[in-house]
């Protein structure tokens, strides 16, 4: 090799590994997630959309009505658009960045009698069904006090209006609402198959404000018991214990709902999260935690507390069964 050809490979080799190395960073670059600042962008947005409304009947939602249109849509069906063109699907992108444009903050704002500003209320999860802003999240999300306004908030920043409450199931904590988009076109999430006991899920969720908090577990079991939306905290998922069931005939002849319990870690803040198969696809929904505690007659002097605490997730079959021709 004469002088001339080890000096093009010097030039070669210093022009092409810095690419290399910057095409490397760019690879392994994660999202870093600004939770002050998040929340702060939350209220200003919805304050914004509130307060600048053309009229009051078109305000986002407020809390009385959606304990009305909870009522009123209670055991309705939705039926998903056609126009679907911004499914997110598998790709080489891991599924973190994949599905984080598809979740969504779900949260209120209100005034309170001391001041002018608007404050925080509470805040939960939710994720995007449709790309004409179909919102799925849990139905006890709602359940905020008079003078409240709902709004949604995107990984962006991006903050749109709740416009209706369009289908609910109270029973089994789940409801869509419809988003003002402004006519964008809004990327979703895909529906997956039945999730096997056993099997891997991921949840993304905003936990005690830890916006797209990613955790992991597994499907632990499926079983049947009454859920009671007024033991549950506030855009939490926490509640204290299940509701007995009525032994009536209406009661007898319809079910109890299907959960789905996870490993996968959650907290208050994380009702609505959405639970990812290995796919990315969506395959339940975090809703409450249950904890079970030892009898003063078996509890250690060096072990007060929980025992164990039980992570109760809407089933995919309660999901499908808001959506028409789901089945």
């Amino acid at each position: 090799m004469n002088a001339l050809h080890k000096a093009l490979l010097v030039i070669i080799a210093c022009l092409f590994f810095p690419l290399m190395e910057n095409v490397s960073h760019a690879e392994t670059k994660q999202p870093i997630v600004d939770d002050a600042a998040l929340a702060e962008q939350f209220v200003a947005g919805l304050a914004a959309l509130v307060e600048n409304a053309p009229s009051k009947t078109e305000r986002t939602l407020e809390a009385g009505n959606a304990l009305r249109l909870l009522a009123q849509t209670e055991g309705t069906t939705i039926r998903l658009p056609n126009q679907q063109h911004n499914a997110i699907g598998i790709t080489e992108e891991p599924l973190y960045q994949r599905v984080m444009p598809a979740i969504v903050v779900i949260g209120s704002i209100y005034k309170c009698d001391s001041c002018s500003d608007w404050h925080l209320g509470g805040m939960a999860s939710g994720w995007l069904l449709s790309d004409d802003g179909l919102v799925v999240t849990n139905h006890h999300v709602f359940t905020e006090n008079a003078n409240h306004y709902f709004g949604v908030m995107t990984s962006n920043g991006n903050v749109f209006a709740i416009r209706s409450i369009l289908a609910s199931d109270r029973d089994g904590d789940a409801a869509i609402a419809q988003l003002d988009t402004r006519g964008v076109g809004l990327p979703f999430l895909r529906l997956g198959r039945p999730a096997a006991c056993g099997d891997a899920v991921v949840v993304i969720s905003h936990p005690a404000g830890r916006f797209y908090s990613l955790t992991r577990g597994v499907v632990s079991r499926y079983h049947r018991h009454d859920a009671d939306p007024a033991t549950m905290a506030k855009s939490g998922g926490n509640s204290r214990s299940p509701r007995k069931r009525n032994t009536d005939e209406a009661s007898r002849v319809t079910p109890a709902p299907v959960w789905m319990s996870v490993t996968a870690d959650y907290a208050v803040g994380s009702s609505g999260g959405p639970v990812f198969d290995s796919s990315g696809d969506v395959v339940g929904m975090v809703s409450r935690t249950y904890s079970t505690q030892a009898s003063q007659k078996h509890r250690r002097h060096d072990s007060f507390g929980n025992q164990m605490v039980f992570k109760d997730c809407v089933s995919l079959d309660t999901i499908l069964g808001l959506i028409e021709d789901a089945n």
